[in-house]
C-alpha cells in the first residue's frame, strides 16, 4: 500500500490526493503513520504485525486504504507490472480448507 505513495504522480497505479487544505492531507499523513510495523516469527516464517502508535488513535483512513488494497490485489492488479487479469479471465476462488492445507 505504501509503494503507491511512491509511484509517480498521473503514472499507472499512482495514489492521488486531492484538495487544496493541508490540514485535511496532514490528518490523512497522521491516519497512515497511525501505526508502525514489528517483524514477528512464528510457525516458522516471518510476519508484519502492525501495532498502534501511542497517543495516534485514528488510522481509519489507513484502514480504508489498506481495504482498497486488499481489494486491489484480489482483482489481480500488480502494481510493480501494472498488470491486470484480463477480463474474460476470473480469478479462481479458494476454499479455506485449501489455503490452510497450503501451510
Amino acid at each position: 500500500m505504501f509503494a503507491r505513495l511512491a509511484v509517480a504522480l498521473a503514472d499507472k497505479g499512482s495514489l492521488s490526493l486531492f484538495g487544496q487544505k493541508p490540514e485535511v492531507h496532514r490528518l490523512f499523513a497522521e491516519h497512515l503513520v497511525a501505526e508502525y510495523r514489528v517483524r514477528t516469527e512464528g510457525r516458522g516464517r516471518t510476519v508484519d504485525e502492525w501495532k498502534p502508535r501511542p497517543n495516534q488513535p485514528d488510522n481509519h483512513w489507513l484502514d480504508c486504504l489498506v481495504g482498497s488494497a486488499v481489494a486491489a490485489s484480489i482483482l489481480g492488479v500488480n502494481l510493480s507490472a501494472h498488470q491486470t487479469v484480463p477480463n474474460n479471465t476470473k480469478p479462481r476462488r479458494l476454499k479455506l480448507s485449501e489455503i490452510k492445507r497450503r501451510r
